[in-house]
């Protein structure tokens, strides 16, 4: 379909788009016209201009979530022990790796690294 526009919702704005943003307001376009010539929705303009505006400044801020309690070594650590014993629970490779993670973590490291860890039986079936 010509004329249509590629769906740019969800990713960052580049250092240069985000200088590029500034220049167009500063020169006077407004918000609606930068976000047609940018490709970007209204709202990521707006709030790029007001961080302009209010901090002087239109580097990115980083992330906010909560800080990673395993560091890679100890992801390697615990994908290790999950090739060598696969039965192995995800407590058992908790306190071995010696790091305070909830075993839903130890799921989702062995996921990302495309690896499942086995359950053993209780009972053979």
């Amino acid at each position: 379909m010509p004329g249509k526009r590629s769906r740019r919702h969800f990713s960052q704005l580049s250092e240069f788009e985000r200088s590029l943003i500034i220049g167009m307001k500063t020169a006077g376009w407004s918000t609606c016209r930068v976000a047609g010539q940018v490709d970007r929705l209204e709202c990521a303009i707006r709030n790029c201009w007001e961080q302009w505006t209010r901090e002087d400044t239109y580097v990115r801020k980083t992330g906010s979530g909560a800080t990673r309690k395993a560091t890679r070594r100890k992801d390697r650590r615990i994908l290790r022990q999950a090739l060598v014993d696969p039965t192995k629970t995800r407590s058992t490779m908790r306190a071995d790796v010696g790091v305070a993670i909830v075993p839903q973590t130890i799921s989702r490291h062995l996921a990302d690294a495309n690896h499942k860890s086995k359950r053993p039986f209780r009972v053979l079936p």
